[in-house]
């Protein structure tokens, strides 16, 4: 099994494949590194795919916490130290697509490209109250299947569509570690980068659904303002699972961007 050893003796499991310039994936809350394997087959006959198991999820440790933002980026860049990757194009969905920021802004040298989907660039009051709650429950109470309803997870048309999947869903965050998924909510409970992201000289290309009840379009036509170089594509019929849910739009999108960049840099 491939880890790496990263801050505080916490051993980081990722899996490596594929080849040609590197693209790093990173899921959200509450998943593991297997949300992408749809995508891999396609993804990796263009580049090498990195997928890590972020700290407290899927084969990775799982200390009890608590987490930080510094301590997810120091991961990243301990992992991109032993693959002796020098840059990367960075992807990172929901809780993934906050690490992406704060890597991007605290290592841009490391960055080639970033690309966001379904997560924003800011927690207000409200929303931080709300995951504060979230975490204090799970941690004292584990999961429950009102913690774990991931029916507002997708839009509602798919919801009804395929019930299964959502089950799926569902089943696979009471899975998790409660005491670290806690802490991982807790790490991404409040940050605030929208005046930092002017900084990101990096070309980045934003994923939104139209219907994402978690995240909704505001934040990302926001993060679209503050990014000198970014794109945002907004895809109807799409919650905050964008990618199982539009699985097509997502490939193309991901590809053709990624291409862009690597033609103008000549790789």
């Amino acid at each position: 099994m491939p880890v790496v050893q990263v801050g505080g003796g916490v051993r980081l499991h990722f899996l490596d494949e594929g080849e040609g310039s590197a693209l790093v994936l990173l899921h959200g809350l509450g998943g593991n590194c297997h949300v992408w394997d749809e995508f891999v087959p396609a993804f990796s006959r263009h580049h090498r795919i990195v997928r890590p198991d972020l700290r407290g999820f899927g084969e990775s440790d799982r200390p009890p916490g608590p987490y930080t933002l510094a301590d997810y980026t120091r991961d990243l860049a301990t992992l991109l130290e032993h693959l002796a990757l020098t840059e990367v194009h960075l992807l990172g969905i929901s809780m993934g697509g906050v690490i992406a920021q704060r890597f991007v802004l605290d290592y841009p040298e490391r960055v080639r490209s970033v690309i966001l989907v379904s997560t924003s660039s800011e927690v207000g009051p409200r929303a931080q109250a709300a995951w504060l709650r979230l975490a204090d429950f799970v941690e004292s109470r584990g999961f429950s299947e009102s913690a774990v309803d991931a029916t507002r997870s997708v839009s509602p048309a798919f919801a009804a569509r395929y019930p299964e999947r959502v089950r799926a869903l569902s089943e696979a965050t009471r899975q998790c570690d409660p005491r670290a998924y806690a802490a991982a909510a807790r790490s991404v409970a409040a940050y605030h980068f929208t005046v930092e992201l002017s900084r990101v000289q990096q070309p980045v290309l934003i994923f939104q659904g139209l219907d994402d009840q978690l995240t909704p379009p505001g934040g990302s036509v926001k993060m679209a303002r503050a990014l000198p170089r970014a794109r945002l594509l907004l895809v109807p019929e799409a919650g905050h699972n964008l990618p199982m849910e539009q699985p097509q739009a997502f490939v193309y999108g991901v590809l053709g961007f990624l291409a862009g960049v690597d033609h103008a840099r000549g790789a």
